[in-house]
C-alpha cells in the first residue's frame, strides 16, 4: 500500500507521518518512508540543488524536471521494490505536490505535468491525506526556522497552491481525504489511523 501526505509548509505532515508509522508498525505491518524530492541518493542530491537558495532564476519547467528525475528514480529504486516486499510506503508529498506547486503556484500549464507524469509510468498513491491549513496559519508556523527557496516564497505564492491541492482534492475524492490541519495533533492522528485502517480493510476485502 501507498499512502502520500500532502500540504504546504507548517501543515504537520511530518509529525503525522511519524505517528502513522508508529501506529502501523504496532499493529504488524512493516513500513518505510520517503520524502520527495528525495528517498534515494540521487534524488537527495537533486533535492539540494532544488532547494538550494540561488541568484539565478529558475524556471517552474526546470523545477518539474528535476522533480520527475527524482521521482523516476525513486519509483524505480524504492518505491516498487519496498511495496513489493509487503511494505506500506509513506511519502512525505509525491505527485500532488508538483500539480499544486508548479501549475497552480507557479503557473506552469498543467497538460505539461500530466504528458511528462504518464510517459513516467508511476505508481500512484492509494491513500493520500492533504493537511489543509492557510497560507497565513503556514508563514506564522514556519517563522522562526530558516526557510529553504520554496519556504521562502510570498504568501500569496503559497494561497495559490493551497487553492490548487483543494481542487486535487474535489477531482479525487476516492483518493485523498483533506484534514483541518488546525485539529490538534492527537484528533488528526485518530482521523489518518481510522481512514488508513478502512482503505487497508478494503483492499484485504
Amino acid at each position: 500500500m501507498f499512502i502520500s501526505f500532502e500540504g504546504i509548509e507548517g501543515s504537520g505532515k511530518s509529525t503525522q507521518i511519524d505517528l502513522l508509522e508508529s501506529h502501523l508498525k504496532e499493529l504488524g505491518y512493516k513500513v518505510a518512508k520517503l520524502r520527495e524530492p528525495g528517498g534515494t541518493l540521487m534524488g537527495e542530491k537533486i533535492r539540494d540543488i532544488f532547494l538550494q537558495d540561488t541568484s539565478e532564476k529558475v524556471d517552474p519547467i526546470t523545477e518539474a524536471f528535476l522533480l520527475y528525475a527524482s521521482r523516476k528514480h525513486l519509483d524505480q529504486n524504492f518505491l516498487r521494490e519496498k511495496i513489493n516486499q509487503g511494505y506500506i510506503v509513506i511519502a512525505d508529498r509525491y505527485s500532488d505536490a508538483t500539480v499544486a506547486y508548479q501549475c497552480f503556484g507557479k503557473g506552469l500549464e498543467k497538460d505539461f505535468i500530466d504528458l511528462i507524469h504518464n510517459s513516467s509510468n508511476l505508481l500512484t498513491p492509494d491513500l493520500t491525506f492533504y493537511m489543509d491549513i492557510s497560507a497565513e496559519m503556514s508563514r506564522e508556523r514556519i517563522s522562526d526556522r530558516e526557510m529553504d527557496r520554496m519556504e521562502s516564497e510570498s504568501v500569496e505564492f503559497f494561497d495559490r497552491v493551497r487553492q490548487g491541492y483543494l481542487q486535487i482534492a474535489a477531482e479525487n475524492p476516492e483518493r485523498v481525504i483533506s484534514l483541518d490541519a488546525n485539529k490538534s495533533i492527537n484528533e488528526l492522528k485518530d482521523e489518518i489511523a481510522t481512514k488508513t485502517t478502512e482503505k487497508l480493510n478494503a483492499s484485504l476485502g
